[in-house]
């Protein structure tokens, strides 16, 4: 096995087999006695005053022991709600409360009315249907963009209007950019509203013991501190009696790094019951109550030469983001991520965009797997083909023509994202060699001469990663922080126990992390025992999401780790008497330099440092370190480039190739960068082609079961061919930059470009909504409609 060198090695992953098996253990897999279970009374409105509940027949049916309300659970909880200091944060914002349990007023189907709580979840479902609501609808607000008009219905009392955010960024010379423009192209661009759609739905079991007045909450999390501290701020519960567990986690992709209001109520039932309240949430749920994603509309122009130089850009994007606001990010992070990301790689000075948060009566939008970038990537590049067919350029010399390369950075770009750096240049260029784009051109005709329609599509991207502590403090973003956390304790046989404050759900930190601490202790991969998602047994942390774990996490780890080794070198000099400086940490054992044969190994250290304290007078004794490191915010980039066969006669897409050239600095372990890489692809492609929430004009979801809602299937998805680029990251601990959502940003405009490639015999036309569904891509194949 893996020992030292181990960082940047094809490690296998150590926690699978234990999945593979059937051993894991969710929260659904936990089993308290005399637990009871929970179904949510749901309201069946967008918009609606609660006139009145009646609540007496659910409460009398048998096996009901409680049923809560909004008008009790007000007393009891403070609502979910984001305040952020105007003096800092960049754009205009306005808070909202979200409550527990709905008071007065529902504003998305899906709302929550009411919590039976009855013996079991069968018992609990027909109670709900016997709470009797009545409403008075209200006009339900479902287009962001009607909804920004002045005469709009108003969804949140006390706001003139329904926007929760606005922010426009203008730098350089725009107007003058566009005057002296050659070309100029623009576009309309819908993003299709989708959800994060795991393997395991959301699930809590909240227990309060009332003799030790304790409670303990099992959540499917990706941040378990923050919802232990959020549970006891809002509930009024002393935090240091909370205990939270995220066991293991069927994926999370953003949408668990949030405080729910179904883990507040149950915090609530509990400490008032004193029994283990269980909720399980089911798929239809799961899809009209979770939190949804990138609902955008994006407008874009982009000025140019004749030679294809960009001269400037102009953008908008208008995010549907939902009733309410989500904690810790607020839905507004998703249009204004787009703004900020929308040069891209391109070196554009002169740049004007406005985000838009507006809410409306849908559920509430929340990060998901590269949060604003789709957007902001989709329209960038899609306007990049659609320049290059208007001037005539191959597009992938346009992109040359105007991307950076590593020599530009360090670099700001115009919309202020301090980059530090990256390899767009080299990553297009080695991935249009991989990709045979020459041979490619050739076969296209030939294909186009037998009546098949073939194309390729390009999408170069450079992804903020990590949002390290620095990010968060420039902004005054007061729910959350850039730091992480980790505590290495090595035992006397020479085992590690590593805690840390990240939260895997699935992309491999046991295996990773344990590759860190091998490569600087000198054990092995699998000597390392890691801990994770349990607030008693692990150091306070942020857990895992915007790509960071490997970054934050990691950088923690690294730095703990050398500070152990660090004490190894000094007890073994002790031990051996010669000076530290004499002394060398390598394959697996700490040598005298020049003389391999004095050596100890690191259990031998353990054993003096931990059991039998032989250290000097001055040492402690004991081998284990603590950091909590504020990580920095380093940028990854990649080019994607899909290849696709089109059906002109039906819509139909296959993806014949897609290959990814990725750059996420050092890579600890290049196998699980390219399962992550795999895994953001396949939700890139279901973005692209398959994944739509709809709502009719009612605000109805209709799309509740996978019989609406698709999802790629493995047969959807092509093998995933990569290359990789290792540009160290100069300003973090290791070189490592972040890379788990970047898979998931660029396959919709590489798709895009592919298809209109494949097409382009019907004309050049832009793909202006996802999903691109077969009716979308062969309404392409049509001539357009001649205006009068």
């Amino acid at each position: 096995m893996a020992t030292a060198g181990a960082f940047g090695a094809r490690v296998k992953r150590v926690e699978d087999p234990r999945f593979l098996m059937g051993q894991a253990r969710y929260v659904d897999d936990i089993k308290l006695p005399k637990t009871l279970d929970v179904a949510f009374v749901r309201s069946s409105y967008a918009h609606a005053k609660i006139v009145s509940i009646d609540i007496s027949k659910a409460l009398a049916h048998p096996g009901v022991h409680r049923i809560m309300t909004g008008e009790e659970a007000k007393t009891l909880c403070k609502p979910i709600r984001v305040d952020i200091p105007a003096e800092k944060f960049p754009a205009k914002y306005k808070a909202c409360d979200f409550p527990a349990i709905a008071v007065g007023k529902v504003k998305f189907v899906g709302d929550i009315v009411a919590a039976v709580v009855a013996t079991n979840r069968y018992v609990a479902e027909d109670a709900a249907e016997l709470v009797e609501v009545n409403y008075e609808p209200l006009t339900p607000v479902v287009d962001a963009e009607k909804a920004m008009l002045s005469d709009s219905p108003l969804i949140h009392e006390g706001w003139d209007d329904n926007l929760m955010l606005s922010a426009k960024i203008d730098s350089g010379e725009v107007d003058r950019a566009f005057k002296e423009a050659d070309v100029t192209v623009s576009g309309r661009f819908q993003m299709n509203r989708h959800c994060a759609a795991a393997m395991e739905n959301r699930a809590v079991i909240a227990h309060h013991d009332s003799t030790l007045k304790q409670m303990t909450v099992w959540s499917s999390s990706q941040m378990p501190h923050l919802v232990r501290t959020k549970i006891a701020e809002a509930i009024g519960y002393p935090e240091h009696n909370l205990r939270v567990i995220s066991p293991d986690v069927g994926g999370g992709f953003g949408l668990k790094a949030c405080i729910f209001p179904e883990e507040l109520v149950l915090a609530m039932l509990t400490r008032e019951l004193g029994r283990p309240i269980r909720w399980i949430e089911d798929r239809r749920e799961n899809f009209y109550g979770s939190y949804h994603a990138k609902d955008e509309l994006c407008y874009g122009e982009m000025a140019l030469k004749k030679d294809g130089t960009i001269l400037g850009v102009k953008g908008k994007f208008i995010g549907d983001i939902g009733a309410y606001t989500s904690y810790p990010w607020t839905p507004c992070f998703e249009p204004m991520q787009a703004a900020l990301a929308y040069p891209g790689p391109y070196k554009i000075k002169n740049v004007r965009v406005e985000a838009y948060g507006v809410v409306t009566n849908k559920v509430t939008s929340s990060p998901y797997r590269g949060v604003g970038l789709p957007a902001a990537q989709y329209t960038m590049e899609h306007l990049l083909d659609l320049a290059a067919n208007k001037l005539g350029m191959d597009p992938v010399e346009l992109r040359r023509k105007n991307i950076m390369c590593t020599a530009d950075f360090p670099c700001v770009s115009a919309t202020g994202l301090a980059y530090d750096s990256a390899s767009p240049l080299e990553s297009l260029d080695l991935g249009v060699k991989q990709i045979g784009n020459a041979a490619f051109r050739t076969q296209q005709q030939e294909a186009r001469k037998n009546g098949k329609y073939i194309g390729i599509g390009f999408s170069s991207m450079i992804e903020m990663t990590t949002f390290g502590f620095e990010y968060w403090k420039a902004i005054g973003f007061p729910s959350v922080s850039g730091y992480d956390s980790a505590h290495i304790r090595v035992d006397p046989n020479g085992g590690v126990t590593l805690t840390v404050g990240t939260m895997s759900h699935g992309q491999g930190h046991a295996t990773v992390y344990a590759q860190l601490v091998a490569d600087g202790l000198g054990c092995k991969v699998e000597d390392v025992t890691m801990i994770q998602g349990d607030t008693a047994n692990t150091p306070y942390g942020w857990g895992t999401w915007g790509s960071r774990s490997a970054v934050a996490g990691g950088g923690a780890v690294i730095n703990a780790t050398t500070r152990i080794r660090e004490k190894m070198v000094r007890v073994a000099a002790n031990l051996m008497e010669v000076s530290p400086r004499d002394l060398e940490v390598k394959d697996g054992k700490i040598s005298v330099k020049g003389v391999p044969g004095k050596n100890m190994t690191l259990r031998d250290v353990a054993q003096a440092a931990v059991y039998t304290a032989d250290v000097t007078a001055d040492e402690e004794p004991g081998l284990e370190a603590s950091n909590y490191y504020k990580a920095p915010t380093p940028y990854a980039n990649a080019t994607h480039i899909a290849v696709v066969e089109v059906d002109s006669g039906t819509g139909f897409v296959k993806i014949k190739r897609y290959l990814v050239v990725e750059d996420c600095g050092k890579m600890i372990n290049p196998l699980i960068v390219e399962g992550q890489i795999a895994g953001g692809v396949a939700q890139g492609i279901g973005q692209a082609l398959f994944e739509h929430h709809i709502y009719d004009e009612s605000g109805q979801i209709q799309t509740t079961s996978f019989m609406d809602y698709l999802i790629p299937t493995a047969a959807d998805i092509p093998p995933i061919e990569f290359a990789h680029i290792e540009t160290l990251c100069p300003i973090s601990v290791g070189g490592i930059k972040g890379m788990g959502e970047g898979g998931a940003i660029a396959p919709p405009p590489a798709i895009a470009n592919a298809i209109c490639d494949a097409l382009s015999p019907f004309g050049w036309r832009t793909i202006d909504q996802l999903p691109m569904s077969p009716e979308v891509v062969h309404a392409l194949t049509m001539k357009p409609v001649q205006k009068n």
